[in-house]
């Protein structure tokens, strides 16, 4: 024991190459290994900020935080007082992969610019917040008194049979005139045919399909029109069949509010679907005019296509759009996943214009 002492006063071991080699040999893996055990429990919680500086040499360089790469991007730029930025004509991505292991994390994004929106990748949108819908229409006691058809309320909900169609009376001239926002909870049974029409107006319609569920709005503007539609898709029936979801379908034209680029989105379970520009485009109000609002089935395709197979819980409509640009979100990462930022041009009318700028993403996580 004493000779150990000697030694230790003595400090000669400080420059025994066998003892740093050992040191070492132990101290590297074990700072891993605390180091790994930190991102996984963050046993002092967590707190970080990321910044993008957009157009920096590193701004879509992969790491935690970064702008993926866009066809809707411009090259790299510089204002005239030093700081760098990109145009956006379209949409572009920022990517969170955190390196720790987060779970129910506070996520919070903001974006600097011109004419620059985020969408959130998730909704969390309570219908009850909303309290001027046009249409409020409860389908599970009993089927709306205002509507027609053959539905009957079954197990808390309007069920629709494969034969079943509702209507709305009086409709035929409504639901076209201007931005539209509709909200649905269903259940789908049928998950063998496609273009069941869960609701719609003939020149606008949400249909589920046996790998989708899909938004489209069209003939727009004449007989010759386009149509433009989302579709999210299903990936595994057997988990999304059978059970209760709920859609957001967003038209928005162009107007006073939104001047310059119409276009359709859509959620599902809070999910973002996606957003489709039509420009300038509006829905021609004369195709087959004569239809009123329709749950349950579409007399397109011939009226060849199959009637909805389940359960409708609730329809509300409203003549605006309830989603309205935002330049900060906030929302909950829940396991691991990386975290799709979605950020759109509010400016651009055509993808030959560009007058939208980005320069700055940040974002803000927090766990305790």
């Amino acid at each position: 024991m004493n000779n150990f002492l000697e030694l230790v006063k003595s400090g000669s071991w400080l420059k025994s190459p066998i003892f740093w080699a050992r040191f070492f040999a132990y101290a590297i893996p074990l700072t891993f290994l605390l180091y790994v055990l930190y991102l996984n429990f963050l046993p002092f919680g967590y707190n970080k900020t990321f910044i993008i500086d957009v157009g920096s040499q590193n701004d879509t360089k992969a790491g935690e935080f970064y702008l993926e790469p866009s066809k809707d991007l411009s090259e790299r730029k510089v204002a005239s007082d030093g700081t760098t930025y990109r145009e956006l004509n379209g949409s572009a991505y920022a990517v969170f992969k955190p390196k720790a292991v987060l779970k129910n994390a506070k996520i919070a994004v903001s974006v600097v610019g011109d004419g620059i929106s985020i969408i959130p990748t998730v909704l969390d949108f309570d219908p009850s917040t909303i309290t001027d819908w046009d249409y409020d229409l409860d389908f599970t006691k009993e089927v709306p008194k205002d509507l027609m058809g053959n539905a009957f309320v079954f197990d808390g909900a309007t069920y629709f049979n494969g034969t079943s169609r509702l209507d709305l009376p009086n409709t035929a001239d409504k639901f076209e005139n201007r931005a539209l926002s509709v909200y649905v909870e269903w259940e789908p049974r049928d998950s063998e045919n496609n273009t069941q029409q869960i609701i719609g107006h003939y020149n606008w319609e949400l249909w589920q399909n046996k790998d989708s569920v899909s938004f489209q709005v069209g003939r727009m503007n004449n007989a010759q029109g386009p149509t433009y539609s989302i579709k999210y898709p299903v990936t595994a029936p057997v988990d999304f069949f059978n059970k209760k979801h709920t859609a957001l379908a967003i038209y928005n034209p162009i107007s006073l509010q939104n001047p310059q680029n119409g276009y359709i989105e859509l959620f599902i379970d809070g999910n973002f679907a996606g957003r489709t520009y039509f420009g300038i485009d509006t829905i021609w109000k004369d195709y087959n005019g004569t239809q009123d609002l329709s749950i349950g089935w579409t007399p397109h395709d011939y009226q060849k296509s199959p009637h909805f197979t389940g359960s409708i819980y609730r329809v509300n409509t409203i003549s605006r759009n309830i989603l309205q640009p935002q330049s900060e979100i906030t929302l909950t990462a829940t396991n691991n996943d990386p975290i799709y930022i979605s950020i759109i041009s509010t400016s651009a009318i055509s993808t030959s214009t560009a007058t939208s700028t980005i320069r700055q993403i940040n974002l803000n996580a927090v766990q305790r």
